[in-house]
């Protein structure tokens, strides 16, 4: 399976300081991914309604609504979106909030740009691997018709290793194999 390119993964930065915003985003463009940045977690939620983003990469400390909150209402309004926090205030019960509210990593402020890229090598590899399987499996015509289980299902396989096996699911309307 070939990696998406680094020129099709959109990522939004979401950080209310803005020498944060501009410096990552900046460093982010140079890499070759596209970008687009929010101050709060308000405008992110905002921008997600309007348009689609691989990967969004979130400060955890912001006034009004904190990385942790925009996590958990990312993830209700799309359950593959993959989300990164980085914050410069690391403690082991944000982390493991995070990981468990479905943070696919965690960076620690100041960035390590190495890291960062590590992160989103993979992250580009698992949405290679969505188009892929969106584009073999029968979805129903209109995307309001898949549901949560369905996009689970989706999510499940995007974390198993790349081996050859069959599965088959079935539901009382629908078989997928």
């Amino acid at each position: 399976m070939n990696k998406a390119s680094k020129s099709e993964l959109s990522i939004l930065v979401v950080d209310d300081d803005e020498n944060i915003r501009l410096v990552l985003s900046k460093a982010l463009e140079k890499e070759g991914y596209r970008v687009s940045t929010a101050k709060s977690g308000e405008e992110a939620l905002s921008i997600l309604q309007r348009s689609f983003f691989h990967v969004v990469i979130s400060d955890i400390m912001m006034a009004e609504m904190n990385g942790i909150e925009l996590l958990h209402q990312i993830k209700e309004m799309n359950s593959l979106m993959q989300i990164y926090i980085m914050t410069a205030h690391s403690t082991l019960p944000h982390v493991i909030q995070c990981m468990k509210g479905g943070a696919y990593d965690y960076f620690e402020k100041p960035l390590q740009l190495k890291d960062v890229m590590t992160s989103l090598n993979e992250a580009s590899r698992r949405a290679a691997r969505w188009k892929e399987l969106y584009g073999k499996h029968s979805i129903p015509a209109k995307t309001d018709q898949v549901t949560a289980e369905w996009f689970k299902i989706f999510q499940l396989e995007l974390r198993l290793p790349e081996k050859h096996f069959t599965v088959l699911v079935t539901s009382a309307k629908n078989v997928m194999r």
